[in-house]
C-alpha cells in the first residue's frame, strides 16, 4: 500500500465502524494543531490508491500515511498517538512491543469491532467544521 506524495498526514478508518469512528472522534479532539486529515476506506480517495481493494471489510486494518511512509493495525495507530504529542506520547511507546503480539491483539479488537462497537448504516457526515479535515 503506498500513498504518493502524502505531505499531509492521513488516517484511512472504516467508516460505518463504531469503534473507528470513535477513534477519529478522539483524534479530532486531541490534534491541537489540526494537522492530520480523514480518509473513509469507502471513499474516494481510498479506492484512489486502491486500498483494501480486494480485502473483505471484516479484515480492513485503520491506516495511517505520513511524509514517512504508510502504516497499518497497531502501528498505525501508536505513530497517530505519538504524533499528537503531549500525553498522547506515552502509550505510543508501545511501539517498541514486537509486531507479532501487537498485531495479536490488534487483531482481536479489529476482527470484533462490529459486534462490540456497533455497525452504522452509512459513513459518517462530518459536521461543517470537520469538513475541511476530510478527503472524498
Amino acid at each position: 500500500m503506498e500513498i504518493p506524495g502524502s505531505e499531509k498526514p492521513v488516517i484511512f478508518f472504516d467508516g460505518v465502524c463504531g469503534f473507528c469512528n470513535r477513534f477519529v472522534d478522539f483524534v479530532m479532539w486531541a490534534d491541537v494543531r489540526r494537522e492530520i486529515f480523514f480518509s473513509p476506506v469507502q471513499g474516494e480517495t481510498a479506492v484512489e490508491f486502491s486500498l483494501y481493494q480486494d480485502e473483505p471489510p471484516r479484515d480492513w486494518k485503520i491506516a495511517y500515511a505520513d511524509e514517512e511512509g504508510v502504516y497499518e493495525g497497531a502501528d498505525a495507530v501508536l505513530l497517530v498517538l505519538r504524533r499528537l504529542g503531549s500525553l498522547w506520547t506515552l502509550p505510543a511507546l508501545l511501539i517498541c512491543v514486537p509486531r507479532p503480539v501487537k498485531d495479536y491483539f490488534y487483531g482481536i479488537i479489529s476482527r470484533n469491532r462490529y459486534s462490540i462497537f456497533g455497525r452504522r448504516d452509512t459513513c459518517r457526515v462530518p459536521s461543517p467544521e470537520e469538513r475541511e479535515r476530510f478527503l472524498p
